[in-house]
């Protein structure tokens, strides 16, 4: 079988001409691309089998839909001009997967997607540290959604703002911690992370996690979709797709975060008090010691045998105990 696309300069002549035009792109399977001036938009269209499900598209500019004038066709659809060209070639690719691999239609749609996705990955990843700190944090917000509601949850969290604690829970602050080891040990990225407020209380809530099998605990788009589920139908729906995306998170993550994870032991929480293990700005100034030349300091405290320092909160002690269930 032969190729029976446009070369890349033909293409571009097409647009240039600015009219409406449908190219077919071979017959087994038969596929045609076709060039909307109007709207705009260049498509890709070939035939789904039958009960095969639509391709999910996670690429902000490319959908993948089908046709509104016969669902039995499937249409690949970009939609930004300032892509056509560069968008051509992944559509060819799609056409080669199917016709020349014999793949099928739906199936080069969905591997040629899937490639993509994971190549952007290597550029827009997340780091272990980072999915183990989004877990944790998510599993307080969600605990605190059933607690206190959904608008006050949402609001209260602060830390996809870049500012010095996670919480404001009522009349206290909270720092969330995560752990994947066996001992409850946990990074401190700053000295004025474990600094509280003046007359606000700081508490460090400290969630100890391991990987769990097939089937069991949650992996980390479970968690964001659990936490947008307790926000949903509420004016907090909107405030957390944005602090979800402040936090780190993009859509391309829910295939390259496959890890699923359990709690190890209960989440613990800690009054972070003067006698708690920590280094402040405050602490290193009373020495004496000049260190403003050093401009970032992160430590590893052991909270394995801390004792809590004082009675936990009500509300925080129900947050931290709340199970997910995704």
């Amino acid at each position: 079988m032969t190729r029976q696309h446009l070369s890349v300069t033909g293409f571009r002549e097409y647009l240039a001409a600015g009219v409406p035009m449908a190219h077919p792109m071979g017959k087994k399977p038969p596929l045609t691309l076709t060039i909307d001036p109007e709207r705009p938009s260049i498509t890709l269209q070939g035939p789904l089998a039958d009960r095969e499900a639509v391709p999910r598209s996670r690429l902000e500019h490319l959908s993948v839909r089908p046709s509104p004038l016969d669902p039995g066709l499937l249409q690949v659809v970009i939609t930004d001009p300032s892509l056509f060209v560069d968008a051509y070639p992944i559509l060819c690719a799609i056409a080669d997967r199917a016709q020349l691999d014999s793949k099928g239609f739906g199936v080069a749609v969905t591997e040629t997607l899937r490639l993509l996705t994971r190549l952007m990955g290597r550029n827009r990843s997340i780091s272990r540290e980072r999915e183990l700190g989004l877990c944790g944090e998510l599993l307080t917000l969600i605990g605190a959604c059933k607690r206190l509601g959904p608008q006050a949850a949402v609001s209260g969290w602060r830390g996809p703002h870049g500012e010095e604690h996670d919480f404001a829970i009522e009349n206290f602050d909270v720092e969330v911690k995560t752990t994947a080891s066996e001992s409850r040990t946990h990074w401190i990225g700053s000295l004025t992370q474990l600094q509280a407020t003046p007359s606000v209380p700081l508490w460090l809530v400290s969630h100890q996690v391991t990987e769990a099998g097939p089937g069991q605990g949650w992996r980390l788009s479970e968690l964001v979709a659990a936490a947008r589920s307790a926000a949903a139908s509420t004016t907090a729906s909107v405030e957390i797709a944005a602090k979800l995306a402040a936090a780190g998170w993009a859509e391309p993550f829910d295939e390259l975060c496959v890890t699923r994870w359990r709690r190890r032991s209960p989440s613990r929480a800690f009054l972070v008090a003067e006698d708690f293990p920590r280094l402040t700005a405050q602490q290193l100034a009373g020495t004496g010691f000049d260190y403003s030349h050093v401009t970032d300091v992160r430590y590893r405290i052991d909270l394995t045998h801390q004792e809590a320092g004082a009675p936990v909160p009500e509300p925080l002690a129900d947050i931290i105990a709340t199970e997910v269930n995704p």
